[in-house]
C-alpha cells in the first residue's frame, strides 16, 4: 500500500498512529476529540460504556477501590494506549476505575465500533492485543511494586512513567491524588516528595512537581520501571507499528473529528 503523509490528530495517540489505511477510513470517522477534566471518572467497576478512551495530552490511572474507600492505582494510560480494553478483550466491563488525573483531551470511539474492527483481524487487531500484554505486564508489577518497594521509590517509578505518557515535564497533581494512587497517606507522600527534593532529583510545590534531573530520578527508581518500559518497547516499538494512512487522510490534510 502507497505510504502517504501520517494525519496530526492520530499521530498523537501512538495506537491510533498504527492504523493503516484501510483501517482509518473505516475508524476515523467515528472518532471524536473530547475534552475531559482532572478527577473525571471514564469506568466504573462492572459498569457498562458504550465508548473507549484513546488518550492526547492526558493520563488516566486504573485503580481498584476497597470498601473503606482507599484505592491504589494498578496502571496508567496516557497517549501510548487506551482505556477500555475490556470491550475488544470480551468482558465489555472494568474490574477497576479509570479516571483522568489530568485536565486534557482524548480520541472517544464508541465501543461497538472497536469490536467491529477487532473482529475484522487485521493489524489494528493484532496492536490492540499487543499493547494488552503490555498493560496487564504492567499491571502485575505494579502490584509487585507496592508490595516490595519503598514508598520513595514507588514515587520515583510513578513519577517516570506519568512523564512516559504526556508531553511535558510539568506534572500537575495534588498530595491527595499520588496518595490516592500510591494507596498511601498524604503525609507520606509529602515526605517522600520533599525527600526526592533534597535530593536535586524534582522541585515540589502544591500541585506542582517538575522533574529537574532526569537521570537521577530514574537511577532511584526501582527496577520495575526499566521492566514496564521494556515491555512497552518490545512490544509497541513504533518502528515495527507505524502504518500507512489513506488517500482519504491525505486529501483532507487534518481530519475534521468532531469536538
Amino acid at each position: 500500500m502507497l505510504r502517504v503523509k501520517h494525519c496530526p490528530k492520530l499521530q498523537r495517540n501512538k495506537l491510533l498512529s498504527t492504523l493503516t489505511g484501510e483501517e482509518c477510513e473505516r475508524i476515523c470517522p467515528h472518532l471524536q476529540k473530547v475534552q475531559v477534566s482532572a478527577g473525571e471518572i471514564l469506568y466504573q467497576p462492572g459498569a457498562a460504556s458504550d465508548h473507549v478512551y484513546f488518550p492526547v495530552d492526558c493520563f488516566v490511572s486504573l485503580s481498584h477501590v476497597m470498601e473503606d474507600d482507599s484505592s491504589t492505582a494498578i496502571g496508567l494510560v496516557g497517549y501510548e494506549g487506551m482505556v477500555g480494553i475490556a470491550h475488544f478483550l470480551g468482558g465489555l466491563t472494568m474490574p477497576h476505575t479509570a479516571v483522568s488525573q489530568s485536565d486534557g483531551f482524548v480520541m472517544r470511539i464508541g465501543a461497538d465500533i472497536l469490536r467491529q474492527e477487532f473482529r475484522r483481524g487485521d493489524r489494528f487487531h493484532r496492536q490492540l492485543l499487543l499493547y494488552g500484554q503490555a498493560l496487564m505486564t504492567y499491571m502485575g508489577l505494579s502490584a509487585a511494586c507496592s508490595r516490595h518497594h519503598s514508598l520513595q521509590d514507588q514515587l520515583a517509578h510513578l513519577l517516570l512513567q506519568i512523564l512516559d505518557r504526556v508531553p511535558s515535564r510539568e506534572i500537575v497533581l495534588t498530595q491527595e491524588s499520588i496518595a490516592s494512587m500510591l494507596g498511601v497517606r498524604r503525609e507520606r507522600v509529602n515526605k517522600a516528595a520533599l525527600q526526592l527534593q533534597d535530593e536535586g532529583k524534582i522541585a515540589y510545590a502544591r500541585g506542582h512537581i517538575t522533574v529537574l534531573d532526569h537521570e537521577k530520578l530514574a537511577a532511584q527508581v526501582c527496577v520495575c520501571y526499566e521492566m514496564i518500559k521494556n515491555e512497552y518497547d518490545r512490544l509497541l516499538d513504533p518502528e515495527e507499528s507505524s502504518g500507512e494512512m489513506s488517500m482519504w487522510c491525505r486529501d483532507k490534510d487534518d481530519i475534521s473529528i468532531s469536538a
